[in-house]
């Protein structure tokens, strides 16, 4: 029996698998896009509506990105409730370090109502 290979280790020369999704080089669902983000389904949704707002520069965290974009990605969440009609039921959650699996900052836009209302651009 073969040992398993070693897990991937991405540098910092090395793009996102965001920015790879962003790129079209990954596919991924999206529900969003302008020139500064893309909204896409998460692929393992932990509600009927579970969104990642990402912005197409990478910042590696939250502290590292300028207030410009996060007030952009802010936005864009007010957008997505809107669109869907769930001004007043849904959470944004960003992970800064601490369960952040991603080195390129994204809000987790999440709700349990309006995803009747998803329209996927790709499809």
């Amino acid at each position: 029996m073969r040992p398993s290979p070693p897990p991937l280790t991405l540098t910092p020369a090395m793009a996102s698998i965001f920015t790879r999704i962003i790129n079209r080089e990954l596919p991924a669902r999206v529900f969003h896009e302008t020139d500064e983000v893309i909204v896409v389904a998460d692929h393992r949704p932990q509600a009927a509506v579970h969104l990642l707002i990402i912005p197409k520069q990478e910042y590696r965290n939250f502290f590292e990105t300028p207030y410009e974009v996060l007030e952009m990605m802010s936005r864009t969440a007010k957008e997505i409730a809107e669109k869907l009609g769930i001004e007043d039921h849904f959470r944004v959650i960003v992970n800064n370090g601490y369960c952040q699996e991603i080195d390129h900052v994204h809000f987790h836009f999440i709700s349990d109502r309006g995803a009747d209302k998803l329209a996927w651009i790709d499809d």
